[in-house]
């Protein structure tokens, strides 16, 4: 029977719960940073972690501190993969340098299991943690994304009009040397003005017609990241239900809000909503 001393299961279990606090930071926290900041926050940690262990004389806390680094830097390599889309082939080599760099590593072990002085890890952490103070400034004072809606000045109904109709679209720009995850504002569209001639035939068990319907989706993938100083184009493509509108050609037209008037010649209004605001129709 192994025979694990208090001060062993302490020291396993704190490099365990450091470990699974690392790789939660890294897969589930949202900081609304680029990845870039949120990375360089995780690998300015274990920075720490792994100077303590090299100033430490206790063998156990060294090979601990050890794993928490190696397994950490594993999880934010998969993370760092997953978040940019680098592929599987990416991914081969990753692993493959990793684990060329771990055997090339356990050569210059000293006495104690270390790899650099207690001076010389001390010095590497303050290093680290100065590049990503300075990579956190400029990520934050930069600012985020931008986003701009430019509607079309007019759509022409070719086919069905509950096919791919494109209304408008989002241009994003980044304005700051780090790549940003594109999240679009939440983009609402309402039908204005008289659209009674384009109202559908009412059901058998209704007399009042259905209402003209209309609805956005802006396809901007997903994952989706911008690099620095870049910008991308997304399509923003309109689902019309209606009757009666092959062939026609209609006024987009970009507003505040959904606009009010039922009467007058019927146009498009495409605007920034929030996700809990009303829908309203053309009767």
């Amino acid at each position: 029977m192994v025979d694990i001393d208090s001060e062993t299961l302490f020291n396993a279990a704190a490099a365990a719960l450091t470990t699974v606090a690392v790789l939660f930071f890294v897969f589930s926290v949202d900081l609304g940073l680029s990845p870039v900041s949120k990375t360089l926050l995780a690998l300015g940690f274990l920075a720490g972690v792994f100077a303590i262990s090299q100033r430490t004389t206790d063998r156990q806390l060294t090979l601990l501190g050890y794993g928490v680094v190696v397994v950490s830097v594993v999880g934010i390599f998969f993370d760092f993969v997953n978040t940019f889309d680098l592929g599987n082939e990416a991914t081969v080599l990753g692993l493959l340098l990793l684990a060329a760099a771990l055997f090339v590593l356990r050569t210059r072990f000293d006495g104690g299991n270390r790899l650099l002085t207690g001076r010389q890890a001390t010095s590497l952490f303050g290093v680290v943690a100065a590049l990503v103070a300075l990579v956190l400034v400029v990520d934050v004072v930069t600012g985020g994304l931008a986003y701009e809606l430019q509607p079309e000045s007019r759509i022409e109904i070719t086919q069905s009009p509950r096919g791919d109709v494109r209304v408008a679209s989002v241009v994003v720009n980044n304005p700051t040397p780090l790549p940003e995850r594109v999240e679009t504002p939440n983009y609402g569209v309402c039908v204005a003005g008289d659209w009674s001639e384009y109202r559908r035939p009412s059901e058998p068990e209704r007399e009042e017609r259905p209402p003209v319907r209309a609805h956005l989706n802006v396809q901007d993938g997903y994952n989706e990241h911008v690099w620095g100083f870049g910008s991308k184009t997304y399509p923003v493509t309109l689902y019309l239900d209606a009757a009666n509108t092959t062939g026609e050609s209609f006024p987009v037209e970009r507003t505040a809000a959904c606009p009010d008037d039922e009467t007058g010649d019927p146009y498009i209004a495409v605007f920034q909503s929030d996700t809990d605001g009303p829908r309203r129709y053309a009767v």
